[in-house]
């Protein structure tokens, strides 16, 4: 069974990277470990503006999704359990579960229908997308307190959520 579901997740991955326009693996958003985290501004379905170089000395986790996307659906309620950590938020973590190119209205619907209470900046056009050099969602990017990106998480399976807990962890211990 447990072979099984790791196909399934594996095929589901697969299919995201092929519906993105996967390219190349150098040319995606682990490429960008390490380096400064682009900036992004969105407006957010609540109508509050999300502007990532404001948050510069919090850690903040971007996680890129859709509704139509298997694996996101399967990402979200473990984003979600993350961003209402109160020891993770007391310490500086802020979480965002940015959505790709889709109407508000969709994006609403699923907000409200899996009651999830993260922010949801709304990337109609694809600017992050395009900036992150996304090629599958879910991905999630983990920005340190200094405007790195220290992790980036492309896809969703067995076990991502343990990792991507792990690596909050860290920056979230990290002074820089």
């Amino acid at each position: 069974m447990l072979a099984r579901k790791s196909i399934y997740w594996v095929a589901l991955i697969a299919l995201s990277l092929a519906l993105t326009g996967a390219a190349r693996a150098e040319d995606d958003t682990m490429k960008l470990e390490g380096k400064a985290a682009p900036n992004v501004k969105l407006d957010t379905l609540d109508g509050k503006s999300f502007d990532l170089a404001s948050l510069k000395g919090d850690v903040v986790l971007m996680d890129y999704w859709a509704t139509w996307c298997p694996p996101c659906r399967a990402s979200l309620p473990h984003i979600n359990d993350i961003s209402k950590n109160e020891d993770y938020k007391s310490k500086g973590l802020k979480v965002f579960a940015i959505n790709s190119k889709e109407p508000k209205p969709t994006a609403q619907k699923y907000v409200d229908d899996n009651k999830f209470s993260f922010a949801v900046p709304m990337d109609t056009t694809g600017a992050f997308g395009k900036d992150y050099l996304v090629r599958g969602i879910p991905t999630t990017v983990l920005v340190g307190r200094d405007g790195n990106i220290k992790k980036v998480f492309i896809g969703f399976g067995e076990g991502s959520e343990k990792e991507i807990i792990k690596a909050v962890e860290a920056a979230l211990k990290d002074p820089k």
